[in-house]
């Protein structure tokens, strides 16, 4: 495994059976001790999870679930519904686009599905994002400038200006901590909603990746009025009237189906 994929894992066990022994982590995992040592240093620097004498546990969930909410945590929530929606996403994009990518764990979840795409330009305020397009020789990779997030590996504010003014996109990937017909995208990081609404300012078509638990739901602030969305990208777990009720606001839907089998991943708290 590479480091983020055993990190996942870890979260992933600590997720199912609670605080855990290094010795227990060593054995599932099949590497040193001295490996494991440094993947928990590193994951508690984040912020993921706490280390107590000879295992670690998960951070409290109420400070994960703070405006510099974890990054690494989300990654491992909902991950059947995320490689959903991103499979389904990929399918818009297309070769010699230049395409605008948020922070979130789930348009990370799309860069597999564009990997044999030639001539692809990914402009991203994404640190975890950034480094696994970085993976694939064929794209061309726009990382913004600004101020690092704690924990989240986004990158927010408005430093990039200059930059953004001499880049526009075809489409722009973006999700949120909530979607209403009332308020749109939403979410609860001022700093970086304000760059989402100049990435979206600065793409053709914006097309928001929610899963279904976060729509009808609204976070503290709107950055993308739902009038200004173009396509919603969700899983197989909405409701036959919430499909209604979008498509008759004007706005296309795609519902994504969910692979029971990759069901497994999935945790219980909403992912951005």
């Amino acid at each position: 495994m590479i480091n983020l994929d055993r990190r996942k894992r870890i979260l992933e066990l600590l997720e199912k059976d609670g605080p855990v022994t290094t010795t227990e982590l060593e054995r599932r995992l099949n590497v040193t001790g001295a490996t494991i040592r440094s993947d928990l240093r590193e994951m508690e620097r984040e912020g993921a999870i706490v280390r107590f004498h000879g295992g670690a546990a998960l951070a409290d969930q109420s400070r994960l679930n703070s405006p510099n909410e974890n990054y690494m945590r989300r990654s491992v929530m909902h991950v059947a519904e995320k490689i959903a929606i991103g499979r389904a996403a990929a399918k818009l994009v297309s070769e010699g686009e230049t395409i605008f990518l948020d922070s979130s764990s789930t348009t990370f979840h799309m860069i597999p599905f564009i990997s044999h795409l030639e001539n692809l330009t990914i402009v991203t305020n994404g640190i975890h994002t950034a480094m696994e397009i970085q993976r694939y020789s064929n794209f061309r990779t726009v990382l913004v400038g600004g101020v690092l997030r704690s924990h989240s590996g986004a990158i927010e504010g408005l430093l990039c200006e200059d930059m953004l003014r001499k880049i526009s996109g075809d489409s722009y990937f973006v999700s949120g901590n909530g979607f209403s017909l009332a308020a749109g995208l939403t979410g609860h990081n001022f700093y970086e909603l304000e760059l989402k609404r100049r990435f979206a300012e600065k793409s053709r078509r914006r097309i928001a990746l929610v899963d279904s638990s976060k729509l009808c739901n609204d976070s503290t602030s709107s950055f993308i009025p739902s009038e200004q969305v173009d396509v919603i990208i969700t899983d197989s777990g909405i409701a036959p009237d919430q499909v209604r009720r979008i498509r008759e606001a004007g706005i296309e839907i795609i519902v994504a189906q969910v692979d029971e089998n990759e069901k497994g991943n999935s945790g219980q708290t909403p992912g951005l």
